[in-house]
């Protein structure tokens, strides 16, 4: 969301940020009134906030906004003497008008690093999460016991009285147990049996594709291939994969 009281500098920046097409401008915003509306109702990412303003300066909005949805902020001003002011208050960056388009790209590129940052902490603790929900297994491999966290798994595959895993982090291990061992240890509510072959976890399904009526692949989290799957077992899986959506 932009937010700025003069329609010269808004339309300056929505020219800047257009060169990125990754970002979306939701709204604009002439007052910190108006920008706090918007966040309400639009939820924004990201601010850019002047901070010299009529009746309200951009730096009043910070106190206002949503404590469930804080967006990150970068303030978009003409005076260099708020620098401090505005890194004191968690501001992602500090943008002097008029700045350059390579200004900008750098901003941009500072928010990308930012979002993939955080989505990957939270990566880390949604797995951390499954975890302590799934619990562990010890398994025996061909010379030692390993301690399997469940949801650490992506796919188990039959390889005649032994079987391969295989790791979120793409790591396999080649195990002394069979696919039907490993079906009656699984909590049925996360992994799936696809086929005579193949048990998967479906909280690491990532994309399925149906390319004709006898046909579909599945990519797997850690996976580094699609696998392809048969008609049978494709309607299977999209089945259970309707159910886990509904329930």
């Amino acid at each position: 969301m932009i937010v700025d009281d003069e329609p010269a500098a808004r339309d300056f920046l929505r020219q800047r940020l257009s060169a990125h097409p990754d970002i979306e401008v939701v709204a604009e915003a002439n007052s910190v009134a108006t920008a706090l509306v918007f966040c309400r109702s639009l939820l924004p990412d990201v601010i850019f906030l002047d901070i010299n303003m009529p009746r309200a300066e951009g730096t009043e909005l910070l106190a206002m906004l949503p404590a469930d949805h804080r967006p990150e902020i970068v303030f978009v001003t003409a005076h260099d003497d708020r620098a401090i002011e505005a890194y004191e208050l968690h501001a992602l960056d500090y943008l002097l008008k008029p700045f350059s388009a390579k200004r900008m790209a750098a901003t941009v590129k500072k928010l990308q690093r930012h979002f993939a940052g955080r989505a990957a902490t939270q990566a880390v603790a949604q797995r951390t999460k499954a975890s302590n929900t799934l619990g562990t297994l010890w398994v025996q491999s061909e010379k030692e016991m390993l301690q399997v966290e469940l949801a650490e798994i992506t796919l188990i595959e039959s390889e005649d009285s032994y079987s391969r895993l295989t790791l979120i982090n793409g790591k396999a291990y080649m195990l002394r147990q069979t696919l039907s061992r490993w079906e009656e240890n699984l909590p049925a509510s996360d992994f799936f049996r696809i086929d005579r072959f193949r048990i998967i976890n479906l909280r690491h399904v990532q994309h399925f594709e149906r390319i004709s009526r006898d046909k579909a692949f599945i990519q797997l989290l850690g996976v580094k291939t699609p696998k392809e799957l048969r008609r049978q077992s494709t309607l299977r899986l999209a089945q259970r994969l309707k159910d886990r959506v509904i329930n």
